[in-house]
């Protein structure tokens, strides 16, 4: 019996599971967004947009620098990009890679790894491309591994790593990223960019350009909105979870308790 309480004692005192499922789903919130009912870290989103370089045959070349762009969220759809200039109508102010290369950056308070992605609306390729970022944190923000790198220079120089690029995604179904099981504070999700690495994993990637091909008007390129992203989570690192000796100190004491209990039924017996 004073065995079967201090196990009990002892697993009351032990962390509970060290993930936990949770999902973020778009709202007007885009600042400091705590999700309703998840015991996961507040997020913030912000947007960057870069313009697309193309010679003079309108074939894509490169992007120019990211700078900060212009978060839109659409009810029921999620969230899109409008670009500095031209780009406020659909699809164009979805986040897409046309005319401009749109990023949006999710910032955790805590260490998030993403295993689904759920867009909410797309026209006519609907291919994306995550990133993590596995740099150095220290005395830096975010933006500053973003502003002023071009899709190239974001992975090389920016502290930024592909997580992977997946093609063909469906409104309103979540989409498995992140074999590799990388966890981060924060992300990126972007129109598909071949310049960042990796090649979408469909039948629409391919290595030689920004998508499958320019075609005719939007023919090929991305436009998406993002609904939704989900993950697991580790306890806040705020947490305080109790120390070996603590955890021994206290089941000593819970059987000194219990010691104490018995010899007083035997001495009243």
């Amino acid at each position: 019996m004073i065995q079967r309480l201090a196990s009990v004692a002892l697993m009351a005192l032990l962390p509970l599971g060290a993930q936990a499922a949770s999902t973020w789903t778009a709202s007007n919130c885009a600042t400091n967004c705590a999700e309703t009912g998840d015991a996961a870290p507040n997020v913030s989103y912000s947007a960057y947009s870069a313009a697309i370089n193309t010679n003079s045959a309108g074939a894509y070349v490169s992007t120019g620098a990211f700078a900060a762009s212009n978060l839109a969220y659409y009810s029921g759809s999620g969230f899109g990009v409008v670009a500095p200039s031209g780009d406020t109508a659909s699809p164009n102010h979805a986040l897409d890679n046309y005319g401009y290369q749109d990023l949006i950056l999710l910032k955790f308070d805590d260490l998030v790894k993403l295993t689904q992605v759920k867009i909410g609306w797309s026209q006519y390729d609907s291919d994306i491309s995550v990133l993590a970022y596995t740099g150095s944190t220290s005395g830096i923000t975010p933006s500053s591994t973003i502003a002023g790198k071009t899709a190239s220079t974001l992975t090389s120089s920016g502290g930024w790593s592909l997580v992977g690029s997946y093609a063909d995604l469906v409104s309103g179904s979540d989409k498995a990223i992140n074999a590799a099981g990388i966890s981060s504070s924060w992300w990126l999700i972007t129109a598909y960019n071949s310049q960042l690495g990796g090649t979408a994993t469909g039948k629409d990637g391919t290595t030689g350009g920004l998508t499958r091909g320019l075609g005719t008007a939007y023919a090929g390129y991305d436009f998406v909105k993002l609904y939704s992203v989900s993950g697991t989570t580790t306890p806040p690192t705020n947490q305080r979870v109790p120390e070996p000796a603590t955890l021994a100190l206290s089941a000593v004491a819970l059987l000194g308790v219990v010691g104490i209990r018995r010899r007083r039924n035997k001495a009243a017996a």
